[in-house]
């Protein structure tokens, strides 16, 4: 109901395939519009702009996973049965332009952003690929991405599809870490060459070219980078013209799993984080390996019922983080995107604004977890695991030095978590465990933040 919708755009936030989506439409494309777009326009109410406002779904994409619907702060979505109307409607609205809204790190205005991923195989309800679809709408089409087999590759290289539309490639399970690390030796490679051919040829260019190379040279950062690819007079200037991609700064992501990033890729994530390349580390932490048919991982918690772990494992979850800020120089985050919708995307933008190596760990509910009221409670399931203390959430910054705690623990919720998966069915011991080792990481985060 377009009457009862707020315009928040939470249902595309949380949209796990990027089917549903916020368009603006202007003056022209609403006169072009068809009457089952016209029907369900409203004002966007957006200064300056004479925008119109519609939602629009990709009904043959929808997994029926129902998140959007339960997310409605207002109900103003409810599941229905495919309907024509709507893709007709989603046929019109995939011309219309995007327009930019700034500022574009507010859940709402990400989502005006046409994502970069979308239409993947994943789960229906899977806590991964919101990140990703955030991650790609905050910073476009100047993101590059190195993804470790799991989950991850499966659904985002089910060739001949996918479902990227940047660029995007997978190496191997273990070699995640030191693949996208050469990556970005390579981007850095290009760009002493844009360099070298600049200090060459700045004698040769008109002055609009020499005062811009000469800032590029001289004071350069990402914001100037990308000025001066806007702002070059490429005519004047035909020798940069074949490495002209290579000026502005990329963005470099390296994703995958708990099972890469805890277990066989470790090793490798330990070299790229003691180094100190700009390069950045999403990851999608779902406590077990989930593409391999639910194997315990280092990330699974005690008393979690896994295979290899058929009675509840018996160890403690593997504090990555942790062991990440004891390198002093990285940037790291924990996000669980239910808990906190901002909290995640300041994380996803304080690490890519950081001059170094960041990494963040995203709470990511799994089918494998046995949710009990299914993965349309995924979002929930973030929500209480961040509330309980069992999830928390808290960002490390070198360049203030500073722990920030961005939730507050009530331990009296832990059980829930224990009551609502199935994972967690063989009542022992080793849950209280589980629950105390929570406790003990909690006190510990406190007294690191407030020193």
């Amino acid at each position: 109901s377009k009457d009862k919708c707020i315009m928040c755009n939470l249902c595309s936030f949380v949209c796990p395939h990027g089917v549903i989506r916020p368009y603006l439409l202007d003056e022209k494309e609403v006169v072009n519009a068809p009457s089952a777009v016209l029907k369900d326009l409203k004002d966007a109410n957006i200064k300056d702009k004479n925008y119109k406002y519609t939602v629009g779904i990709s009904v043959r994409d929808c997994t029926g996973c129902n998140l959007c619907a339960g997310i409605c702060p207002t109900k103003a979505l409810e599941m229905v049965k495919n309907s024509l109307k709507e893709e007709e409607k989603y046929e019109y609205l995939n011309t219309v332009s995007e327009k930019s809204i700034l500022p574009i790190e507010t859940v709402k205005n990400s989502q005006f952003r046409n994502p970069k991923f979308a239409f993947s195989g994943a789960c229906a309800g899977c806590g991964e690929t919101p990140y990703i679809k955030l991650l790609t709408q905050l910073f476009g089409d100047n993101l590059i991405i190195a993804n470790a087999t799991g989950c991850s590759s499966i659904y985002g290289a089910s060739l001949p599809n996918t479902p990227y539309s940047i660029p995007w490639a997978n190496s191997l399970f273990e070699d995640n870490a030191e693949f996208g690390f050469g990556i970005k030796v390579a981007e850095s490679h290009n760009k002493e060459k844009v360099k070298r051919i600049m200090r060459e040829n700045i004698n040769k260019v008109n002055d609009k070219n020499k005062e811009l190379i000469n800032e590029y040279l001289n004071n350069y950062s990402k914001d100037v980078s990308f000025k001066v690819y806007d702002e070059l007079d490429y005519d004047n200037f035909s020798e940069i013209v074949p490495f002209k991609k290579y000026i502005k700064d990329k963005t470099i992501w390296m994703i995958g799993g708990d099972g890469w990033a805890y277990d066989i890729g470790f090793g490798g994530i330990d070299h790229v984080l003691s180094n100190n390349l700009n390069v950045n580390i999403l990851v999608l932490d779902t406590e077990v390996y989930s593409n391999t048919g639910g194997q315990s991982s280092k990330s699974t918690r005690c008393g979690a019922v896994a295979k290899f772990a058929s009675s509840g494992k018996k160890t403690q979850k593997k504090d990555l983080a942790q062991i990440a800020m004891t390198y002093p120089h990285v940037y790291v985050a924990t996000i669980s995107l239910g808990a906190n919708y901002m909290q995640t995307i300041k994380a996803l933008k304080e690490a890519n604004e950081y001059d170094g190596p960041s990494i963040i760990i995203a709470y990511s509910p799994c089918i494998s977890h046995g949710i009990k009221t299914g993965m349309k409670d995924s979002i929930k399931e973030e929500k209480l695991a961040t509330e309980s203390g069992y999830f928390p959430l808290y960002r490390y910054n070198p360049v203030t030095k500073e722990l920030k705690l961005d939730s507050k623990s009530d331990f009296s919720k832990y059980e829930e978590i224990f009551e609502r998966e199935n994972r967690y069915r063989i009542k022992s011991d080793l849950l209280e465990k589980n629950k105390e080792n929570s406790i003990e990481k909690d006190n510990k985060l406190k007294e690191n933040a407030s020193k």
